[in-house]
């Protein structure tokens, strides 16, 4: 049987990562700038102690966008229902929950490049942790869908020759390569992102007998 860690080991950690959202808040370069000697300082262990909690920077800064993402799906989890959160203007509500991910992952080059890191992108596997969140928003997207489909006086109408799995599927894709566009430069802000998606979704998800 697997021992469950020390409380002094929790307590640590707990602190190792409360310094990093700190400095990450107070750096003007971000999570560029935070570097695990500050932290070690800051939340008064040696070095080595911060390696050997999170393995390395990439370890550490993954906990971080992890915090961030389990923010994202609480909110989706409230108690609000996909109707609710439908009613008026569908295709608002759908770019919302959009952009939250794009947010969050866009925050630095750092953030997106651990993003990307642990969904497998760059290195093949996907981190368990993030399977689980990840999974999450994407059960959210997809009841919303679901609901949408069915609802026959929610305007634009849905499309219905695809089933809301499938449409999720590309709703990720189009949120990662609009995360790409931004964090490389080629569109200068996140407005412009979000219409870029705006585009993207009104074409891919509305029907076309609206």
């Amino acid at each position: 049987m697997t021992r469950k860690p020390q409380k002094r080991t929790q307590i640590t950690r707990a602190r190792i990562l409360s310094s990093a959202k700190k400095l990450a808040a107070a750096t003007p370069d971000g999570l560029e700038g935070l570097t695990a000697e500050a932290i070690a300082l800051d939340s008064e262990v040696a070095k080595g102690t911060v390696f050997a909690h999170f393995g390395d920077m990439d370890g550490l800064l993954s906990h971080l966008l992890l915090d961030k993402l389990q923010a994202l799906r609480a909110a989706a989890e409230t108690h609000h229902t996909p109707s609710q959160v439908l009613a008026g203007d569908p295709v608002t509500a759908m770019l919302d929950r959009m952009m939250a991910l794009v947010e969050v992952i866009t925050e630095s080059q750092t953030m997106l490049r651990v993003f990307m890191d642990n969904i497998g992108v760059t290195k093949g596997n996907c981190a368990p942790e993030f399977v689980e969140i990840l999974d999450a928003l994407d059960a959210h997207l997809q009841s919303l869908l679901a609901c949408w489909q069915a609802s026959p006086d929610l305007r634009p109408a849905l499309r219905q020759d695809r089933p809301p799995h499938e449409m999720v599927d590309g709703l990720i894709a189009f949120m990662i390569h609009g995360a790409i566009l931004f964090r490389s430069h080629q569109v200068d802000t996140l407005d412009l992102i979000r219409q870029k998606l705006t585009r993207h979704v009104e074409a891919f998800l509305i029907s076309n007998q609206n």
